[in-house]
């Protein structure tokens, strides 16, 4: 198995609203828990929400998880929807995908700008080294290749949740009554993997996409995002677009380059890592054409 360690940065950054029942920080306790899997050797990996309290901190917060907790780092957007309570709506009355979303999620803009700063230090002094689950989904998609995280490929549908009586529920994102597929009790685990209605759930990624989506130049990279964070605008007659949709362009736009430069790489039988002595040729020359500032 994997672990996936629940860390949002340094002290001050985690301790924001990674807090206990009672209110007390929880910092302390998880860098114990990263002293004790490192005495163990246990794999693991950096699992960072980012969020409201912490997305106009990139590098301060990817240096401390590069330097101090591990080198396989997730970054996981926060995007909650306002009248929620331990996954259940608080009001039944108002369906999860019209519900807005709360202010500690993560701005779309903000977002964008947080994976770009971080990305331009890996690119250029980390790659090979640090793995960034973002990055190495997006060399994936570079290549041609099928995304393997759920919210960036071209349908769902594969990454069910279980709970500890047996239910099954299409993703958990979605552990509400209209997608429960059954217990495994009654029926086996494949036969409710294999139901039309759980086909039906991971197409509908693909169907329901907006005509915006559809004449994007990064769909082949962002495929709309995660449906569960698709966010309807009031009176308008299309889908609606992910939450994160400025921020995932922005994203994708500017790592074209450096991505480009990596994939022919891979292609070619070479390390991506190169990608980081060229794009230092690229500043050096960038820095010494005419008329570039001076820092």
């Amino acid at each position: 198995m994997l672990v996936g360690l629940s860390i949002d940065g340094p002290e001050r950054v985690h301790d924001h609203y990674r807090r206990d029942r009672g209110g007390h920080p929880t910092f302390s306790r998880v860098m114990r828990a990263v002293e004790h899997l490192r005495s163990r050797n246990v794999a693991f990996n950096a699992m960072a929400c980012v969020h409201a309290g912490n997305q106009h901190q990139p590098l301060e917060v990817y240096r401390f998880l590069r330097d101090h907790v591990s080198r396989f780092i997730q970054f996981i957007p926060v995007v909650e929807r306002h009248g929620t309570a331990h996954g259940r709506l608080v009001s039944p009355n108002v369906p999860i995908e019209e519900a807005p979303v709360d202010g500690f999620s993560v701005s779309p803009a903000g977002f964008g700008r947080f994976l770009c700063a971080i990305f331009d230090e890996w690119a250029r002094r980390d790659v090979g080294r640090v793995f960034v689950q973002q990055f190495d989904v997006a060399l994936e998609a570079w290549v041609g290749a099928p995304s393997s995280l759920c919210s960036h490929a071209e349908t769902c549908g594969r990454a069910m949740a279980l709970e500890h009586n047996g239910d099954l529920y299409a993703c958990d994102h979605y552990v509400f009554p209209g997608y429960r597929l059954g217990n495994i009790h009654e029926t086996p685990l494949w036969e409710l993997a294999g139901l039309e209605q759980q086909r039906r759930f991971g197409l509908a990624k693909r169907d329901s996409l907006p005509s915006a989506c559809r004449n994007c130049l990064v769909l082949f990279a962002c495929r709309g995002g995660c449906p569960k964070d698709r966010i309807p605008v009031s009176g308008a007659a299309e889908p609606p677009r992910h939450w994160l949709c400025e921020g995932y362009r922005m994203f994708f736009t500017h790592i074209d380059d450096a991505m480009t430069f990596m994939a022919k790489e891979l292609t070619r039988g070479r390390p991506p890592a190169n990608v980081m002595a060229w794009l230092r040729e690229q500043d050096r020359k960038l820095a010494a054409a005419p008329g570039a500032k001076k820092r």
